[in-house]
């Protein structure tokens, strides 16, 4: 039998928060949420600016009578540009993406501007790198040695429960 939801969060705050770690996690109630601020950047250029904006959050929720937990990642990210365009007009741009489910995967970007601000600090060049496994695995690997086992879902079930 696994360690229950309230000893499972206490050793989550005790051993998964270092400092200066990019990432947190905290409880509330029967679900562990890992969040990771990944890109807050603005900059500006002559001619050009613009922000980049992406989350990540990884949701757990724990279930103590199957000793079980199910797992729902989402990841959302916003770009805007805008500035002189080669043709001498001014234009602007956006995008913004939403994801729901689960995934695997590695990001990272950077640049230089005369004025960039990343996660509050300003200067010329800005930078961020992502992996899901950096937020995801401590949590899986603490969840394990507290004897909780993931939900098996066969696939249809996984589709039509969200």
């Amino acid at each position: 039998m696994p360690l229950t939801v309230a000893e499972t969060c206490a050793r989550i705050a005790a051993e998964l928060n270092p400092p200066g770690q990019p990432f947190g996690y905290t409880c509330d109630g029967n679900r562990v949420l890992g969040t990771w601020d990944v890109a807050d950047v603005g900059y500006s250029n002559l001619v050009a600016g613009g922000t980049i904006d992406k989350d990540y959050a990884i949701t757990v929720t724990l279930d103590e009578g199957s000793g079980t937990y199910a797992v729902v990642e989402r990841k959302s990210e916003s770009e805007t540009h805008g500035g002189l365009r080669g043709d001498g007009t001014i234009g602007f741009s956006g995008k913004k993406e939403a994801f729901r489910g689960r995934s695997v995967g590695k990001q990272w970007g950077g640049g230089a501007a005369l004025r960039a601000t990343s996660h509050g600090e300003t200067g010329h060049t800005w930078s961020y790198s992502f992996e899901t496994s950096r937020i995801k695995q401590p949590l899986f690997d603490l969840l394990a040695s507290a004897g909780w086992e993931p939900e098996r879902k066969g696939f249809l079930a996984r589709l039509f429960s969200r």
